[in-house]
């Protein structure tokens, strides 16, 4: 079957630089053109019979919600799909979380898993997003879309395909880009595709 993995038009705290994590933070005017751009060419990409399941934050479901009136669908929120908790650093700038914790910014920059109140760990999103995916595959009766968010998105990705979490083997999706994936069976997952936006679908799709 066919899986894709989404993330979220663009927001105000994209913009600025501000980890958003758990807060609700909504999606800007291009960040819903981006989404509808997206939504037009999945329309055409995905196929029959999707089914869509999306984080439940704001910014993932008018995602969703914009897909699945292209696709004739009503996203399904799932919690186990939304962003990492960032704990103290949501909403702040960078200045001042290097100025604030510097040591957790050096190990965050270079294993992106710092000792952090409130902060997410790596085997913790793993986990839940493996766990997310793997069962509305199972349900699935068709292609599949997950819209979800950058870091939760990466990690689940390299969950799926059995990669390290200590480095990031694979990057961050771009706002409204998505990766397409083959499944055989549990645990059995190809990455066709990755960081596919509109504008490459002629040669990317």
């Amino acid at each position: 079957m066919r899986v894709f993995v989404v993330r979220h038009g663009q927001t105000t705290w994209n913009v600025e630089g501000l980890l958003q994590g758990s807060s609700d933070v909504p999606l800007t005017a291009l960040g819903h053109s981006q989404a509808v751009a997206s939504a037009k060419v999945l329309g055409r990409i995905v196929g029959p019979g999707a089914t869509i399941a999306s984080s439940p934050l704001t910014r993932a479901l008018h995602t969703a919600e914009a897909i699945g009136q292209v696709l004739g669908v009503a996203p399904v929120p799932d919690d186990r799909l939304r962003e990492r908790a960032y704990g103290v650093w949501e909403g702040i700038t960078p200045e001042a979380r290097l100025a604030g914790w510097p040591d957790e910014v050096r190990e965050w920059r270079a294993h992106g898993n710092p000792h952090l109140e409130g902060f997410e760990q790596h085997d913790s999103v793993r986990a839940r997003m493996v766990e997310a995916i793997e069962e509305w595959a199972d349900a699935a009766t068709g292609p599949l879309v997950i819209v979800t968010h950058g870091s939760s998105g990466r990690v689940g990705l390299q969950g799926l395909l059995g990669l390290s979490l200590e480095h990031r083997t694979l990057g961050n999706l771009g706002n409204a880009a998505w990766s397409r994936l083959a499944r055989r069976g549990r645990g059995e997952w190809t990455l066709e595709r990755h960081n596919v936006t509109p504008d490459l679908v002629g040669t990317a799709a």
